[in-house]
């Protein structure tokens, strides 16, 4: 298998500081080689994942044989969270490049749901976020032009300061956004081109919105 478990060290753990201890002890990072499952249609509910880097696919095959994708995750996304409270998965999870996972296992997360209402109230704000989130990109896959879907995600993605950060690379970013990386590529040119936006690093946002600068 490509799947190499250990244990996280202390403080390493990349979810909310506020979550249970318990939880984040029983946190386990798995690293996943391209092209491998995470885990498979129809096998036990074992573990709910986070993913830390790289890209990793929901799909199901069809009884005619063809495959839907039914979600694309990158950093910061859930895995399996719809699973939580069934005893199998319900599709496949594969990841479409080398990508590292922190593995919750469900028994575990379930009983801190349980028992602590903070946290409860914690998982409940998170899967709103994602939902909206999914919405979103469900929204944006409608426009036809890769402009008008870049813009898109940097109106409803980015921070207080109108600044975002791909997640992950930015062909793992294009795979989001559904066009071709050397498409991305050349959109984000053009828009730089003509003044649309302005890239710092990795950082990208609208020129119509400045960057907020603390004053001293």
């Amino acid at each position: 298998m490509a799947d190499l478990s250990d244990a996280l060290a202390p403080g390493s753990v990349s979810c909310p500081p506020t979550w249970p201890d318990a939880l984040r002890e029983s946190a386990r990072l798995r690293r996943y080689e391209a092209n491998t499952y995470v885990f498979k249609r129809g096998q036990r509910v074992e573990s709910v994942y986070l993913i830390q880097t790289g890209q990793v696919l929901l799909r199901r095959d069809e009884a005619h044989g063809e495959s839907i994708t039914l979600q694309t995750g990158g950093p910061g996304d859930f895995l399996a969270e719809a699973s939580l409270f069934s005893s199998h998965y319900h599709c496949d999870a594969f990841s479409g490049g080398a990508s590292e996972l922190l593995a919750f296992p469900a028994k575990a997360l379930l009983a801190c749901l349980q028992r602590d209402a903070g946290f409860a109230i914690d998982w409940i704000r998170l899967l709103s976020r994602q939902l909206v989130r999914s919405r979103a990109r469900a929204e944006r896959l409608t426009l036809r032009s890769p402009r008008e879907r870049v813009l898109h995600c940097l109106r409803l993605e980015c921070d207080d300061q109108g600044r975002f950060k791909p997640p992950g690379t930015l062909m793992q970013w294009a795979a989001t956004l559904g066009v071709a990386h050397e498409t991305l590529y050349r959109t984000l040119a053009q828009l730089e081109h003509d003044g649309t936006i302005v890239r710092d690093g990795v950082e990208i946002r609208e020129a119509s919105r400045r960057s907020e600068v603390p004053t001293k």
